[in-house]
């Protein structure tokens, strides 16, 4: 049984293709005729393109190129497909040294999204599970992602999102939260002392691609108990230095940056 196509999206990715392999722009004509595709549908298609920042029109030339768009989607891509495999050896190494569960996340629209966990050998209930999204504001790697943002996004992530008080201890607080972000970055390392679950403790730090944008974050949680006899200092300075070795991975130089 032969498949049904939608024949204008077809059309739309082969534009896109005859940009991506081209080494220069491309007028309408030059386009139409690698595709066979007359100029005025290859007109509307790229328009459509521009619109959504698919294409750029080269200034001053009825010239045509791939766009911002095409870019972000390849490295989220990218980084999404990569980040996983990286940091997974560094998160089990994280977990032989402490004992404790470890977390790998990433940011989506205000909020975020665990994509991997490392378990320990003892057995803790958190509600964090992969593919579950949390709160930016009351756990430990979405503050440390906060902390990596201009106080203006993160006003704006709040401010959409809200600060739904988890436990007596969930910062509901904008200004009280941005000057503990201020902390975060100087150190980069995050604390979340029960403000998302009672008896829980959590430390994060941001992870960094090679551009240098913060991509998503790696935490370390356990019951407060627990995590307080072993130390919060030594188990921030140790998922610290893992973020910074899954960072290093993903091509991100702290020599150049510091």
């Amino acid at each position: 049984m032969s498949e049904k196509y939608v024949q204008t999206l077809e059309r739309s990715l082969d534009v896109l293709e005859v940009l991506a392999q081209a080494e220069e722009p491309l007028g309408v004509t030059e386009i139409g005729n690698r595709i066979s595709l007359h100029k005025s549908t290859v007109h509307r298609i790229l328009q459509t393109l521009c619109h959504r920042g698919y294409v750029e029109k080269k200034k001053d030339h009825e010239r045509y190129q791939l766009g911002i768009k095409i870019i972000e989607l390849g490295i989220r891509f990218f980084n999404d497909l990569e980040i996983r495999k990286v940091a997974a050896p560094v998160l089990s190494d994280l977990v032989k040294v402490l004992d404790e569960v470890a977390h790998l996340v990433l940011p989506d629209e205000g909020e975020i999204v665990y994509i991997d966990r490392a378990e320990s050998s003892q057995v803790v209930s958190m509600h964090s599970k992969v593919g579950r999204r949390a709160p930016m504001h009351c756990t430990a790697v979405g503050k440390a992602l906060l902390s990596t943002m201009p106080e203006e996004e993160v006003r704006h992530i709040l401010e959409q999102k809200g600060m739904t008080s988890y436990t007596p201890n969930t910062i509901t607080d904008i200004d009280t939260l941005l000057v503990e972000l201020r902390q975060i970055k100087a150190t980069k390392i995050s604390i979340e002392k029960e403000e998302n679950e009672i008896g829980i403790i959590c430390l994060g730090t941001p992870i960094f691609d090679y551009s240098g944008q913060a991509i998503g974050a790696i935490s370390v949680s356990g019951p407060a108990s627990r995590i307080q006899e072993k130390g919060i200092t030594r188990i921030g300075e140790e998922m610290k230095k893992s973020g910074e070795r899954i960072s290093a991975n993903l091509g991100f130089d702290f020599y150049k940056r510091s």
